[in-house]
Parts: structure tokens; C-alpha cells; sequence
């Protein structure tokens, strides 16, 4: 009897079947993106790009990476994240080492990063200096080191362990001899070593109730420090980085920080109040607010 007659138990595990039946078992799982965690897990497996699994959609599966994929769906289904099993995630089009130390990077944080080149353009800045707090894997700052060779990025942690995975994927990226790194809370460490010409973050903001509504997958892997705000409202970290940048940023300067989706009118008004003149929200596509942008103008 030839395969495409084959009851559905007697199929042979090709690729394509493969992908069918882990994006299935996932969604029952409620992952929030199935089909690509099938890719990715069976594309590690493989040893092969996720393009590559549809040019080889009726290839056979061999029992030892059967026996490999079996393991990386068992830790995805019980929770764990595609990019801590992986070990990599993939921001501004490079990839940067992952582990429980660091957030996994988000895509939405590509709008800080955005940001915060349209500031050292705005402000005609051939060499800017840009300060990242809390770099977590150092993708914002790589990010940043790329578009700006000529740029000078200090990266902040006050996680060693994130350091240490910053630094690496730094190094990997080839930015080692671009960035510097230091061990330090918010911006105590870049005493003595401003004025920056932008202070850019993607600090914890997530609010008390927002941190009951994450999954579990986030709330049980991901670091925790790196996630939850201050404050009721999430903004603790952002004020602090607000206030305390007034001391090490240059005039012109501007503040370009990542924030949650409800919480544009809060950053704005903190702003406002530390005295920034100049405050903005930037959007994405679909209208959410994700990255407010405070600029401090001239002293006259």
C-alpha cells in the first residue's frame, strides 16, 4: 500500500507531517505562536533553515532526530520558551545568545531602537554617545552599534549574568571593542563618564495586574527583575531614568525609553515633569504606543 493510502497512524513522519502535527499539539498547548515553534525546533533538529523545511516537505525523518525533536516539543509544551531551548533569538537581523539570565528579546523593542537613531540624526550627530540601561542580552546596543559605527554605547546591568551574555553576544557580533559594559543600578554607573547624547532603555514596566495576565511561560522562565515595574502603574524605572538622566545627558539630549501599551499618557506626564520641553510617543503599525520620547533642548 503506498504511503498516500496509509492510514493516518501508519504515515511516515516526513517533514511536512512533522509540522502539522507539532503546530497541532502546540496550539492545544495555547503557545501563542505554534506553527513557528514547530519550525523552529524542527529546523534546529535538522540543522536546516525554516525555508528549507518546505524544499524538503516529504523527507523522512531518521529515529534519532525523531528521538531529538520528541525532547526540544516535550520542554516547549511543558512551557519553556523556543529561545531559551534554542538558546538564540533573532533581533535587528542578528542573532543574540539567550538565556533564563535575559529578557527574551521582543520585535517590538526594534521601535526603541528606531527611536533612538532617528534622535542622533535629529540632532546631527556624527559620533553620538548612547548609554543602553539595562542591556539585558545587549540587543539594543548591538543593534545601535551597528547602525552607528562611528557611535560610542556604554551598556548598563545591574544583572552580572546579563552582562556576561551581553558581553559575549557583543563579542560574537564583533562590537566587543564598541560597547562598554558596567555592572551598576539604573544610571549610577555612568557617573563621570556623560554627557551621553541619548539614554535608551527597555526598562521593567509591567504593572501588578498585567504581571497576573502574562502567561506562565514568561512569568515562570523569564527574569522577573526584568519585567515588573515599580510603582502601580509600571512606571517606577521609567522616572527613575528620566530624573537621573537629566544629570548625565548633553543638551541637546534625549531620552528614548520603551513603555507598556497603556502607559503613553503616565511616561508623558513624568516628562513633563522633570522638565523635558519636547515629549513624543511612537507608535507602531497598528496605533500602539510603544516607545516615549523625551528631548531636553539648548540651556540658553
Amino acid at each position: 500500500m503506498s504511503a498516500e493510502h496509509r492510514p493516518e497512524h501508519e504515515q511516515p513522519w516526513t517533514v511536512g507531517r512533522i509540522l502539522r502535527w507539532c503546530e497541532d499539539y502546540f496550539r492545544g498547548k495555547g503557545t501563542a505562536a505554534p506553527r513557528l515553534d514547530a519550525e523552529l525546533l524542527l529546523a534546529r533538529v535538522l540543522g536546516c533553515t525554516r525555508l528549507r523545511l518546505y524544499v524538503d516537505w516529504h523527507k523522512m525523518l531518521e529515529k534519532p532526530e525523531l528521538a531529538a525533536l520528541r525532547a526540544l516539543v516535550a520542554r516547549r509544551a511543558a512551557g519553556e520558551p523556543a529561545a531559551y531551548i534554542l538558546g538564540e533569538r533573532e533581533f535587528w537581523s542578528m542573532r543574540f545568545k539567550v538565556t533564563p539570565d535575559v529578557l527574551v528579546p521582543r520585535p517590538e523593542t526594534e521601535h526603541a531602537v528606531e527611536a533612538a537613531l532617528e534622535q542622533t540624526a535629529r540632532l546631527g550627530l556624527r559620533s553620538p554617545r548612547i548609554a543602553d540601561i539595562g542591556t539585558g542580552s545587549g540587543n539594543i546596543a548591538c543593534a545601535l552599534a551597528k547602525s552607528l559605527p562611528t557611535s560610542t554605547i556604554w551598556a548598563v546591568d545591574v544583572s552580572q549574568a546579563a552582562l556576561a551574555v551581553a558581553e559575549e553576544n557583543a563579542r560574537s557580533l564583533g562590537f566587543a571593542e564598541r560597547i562598554r559594559f558596567v555592572r551598576g543600578d539604573m544610571l549610577a554607573p555612568l557617573a563621570g563618564g556623560g554627557p551621553f547624547d541619548v539614554l535608551v532603555s527597555n526598562p521593567p514596566y509591567v504593572t501588578p495586574e498585567e504581571w497576573n495576565e502574562l502567561p506562565e511561560e514568561v512569568k515562570k522562565y523569564e527574569p522577573e527583575i526584568a519585567l515588573r515595574g515599580a510603582g502601580p502603574e509600571g512606571l517606577g524605572a521609567v522616572e527613575r531614568l528620566l530624573v537621573e538622566g537629566l544629570q548625565v545627558l548633553a543638551r541637546p539630549g534625549a531620552v528614548v525609553c520603551e513603555i507598556g501599551h497603556r502607559q503613553s499618557d503616565g511616561a508623558c506626564a513624568l516628562a513633563a515633569r522633570a522638565g523635558y520641553r519636547d515629549v513624543t510617543v511612537k507608535r507602531d503599525l497598528a496605533g500602539v504606543p510603544r516607545v516615549v520620547v523625551a528631548v531636553m533642548e539648548p540651556t540658553s
